[in-house]
């Protein structure tokens, strides 16, 4: 029988060729863990359940807010998340109420004031008794206007409904624009 002798320099050959083989060949990465580990801390700093807050000026009382869940995040630009239903009441000088949004989700940028409601988005306005829906309002606090890109239903206090393509609006729904309006009479019943 022959016996096989290998040189100090082929040993060190071959058990290199197995390191690289085990490297190669046996790790493999799990895309979901390398994402998680690059992508940006989205945990909230702040959460708040079953929130209702009221907002004052000059001990007035202006808004009322209502949270199932609310989300505050410091970075990279501070925000206020709703991923839940909410709602928002506003009151006029004598402390009545004046117009109610609720939805599904919304969020808040502060420093941009830019507040964005999604999904099932409905404002009652109490004085007209005005009724709009959307899936997507957007209010400018600095310019004080209210709008949605979105298709709009329109309910009026005598049951005649009207579809738009977009609305614009004044905070308090004093002055609005429907663009596109089509308007759909509701029959009564005798």
């Amino acid at each position: 029988m022959k016996k096989l002798f290998l040189s100090l320099k082929q040993h060190t050959a071959i058990a290199a060729l197995a390191a690289i083989a085990v490297f190669c060949f046996s790790c493999k990465n799990d895309i979901a863990e390398v994402n998680s580990l690059t992508s940006k801390n989205n945990t909230a700093d702040e959460t708040s359940t079953h929130l209702h807050l009221y907002s004052t000026a000059a001990g007035i009382l202006k808004y009322e807010f209502t949270f199932e869940q609310l989300l505050h995040y410091t970075s990279p630009e501070p925000y206020y998340e709703s991923p839940k239903a909410f709602e928002v009441i506003s009151y006029n000088e004598n402390g009545e109420k004046e117009l109610s949004l609720t939805a599904d989700y919304g969020v808040n940028y502060e420093k941009k004031g830019i507040m964005e409601a999604k999904r099932n988005v409905v404002i009652t306005n109490m004085n007209s008794r005005e009724v709009i829906e959307t899936e997507h309002l957007i209010w400018n606090t600095k310019e004080h206007l209210i709008y949605s890109t979105s298709q709009i239903k329109q309910t009026k206090p005598d049951g005649s409904v009207y579809i738009g393509d977009r609305f614009e609006s004044d905070e308090r729904m004093e002055k609005y624009t429907v663009y596109n309006p089509k308007i759909i009479f509701y029959a009564e019943e005798e």
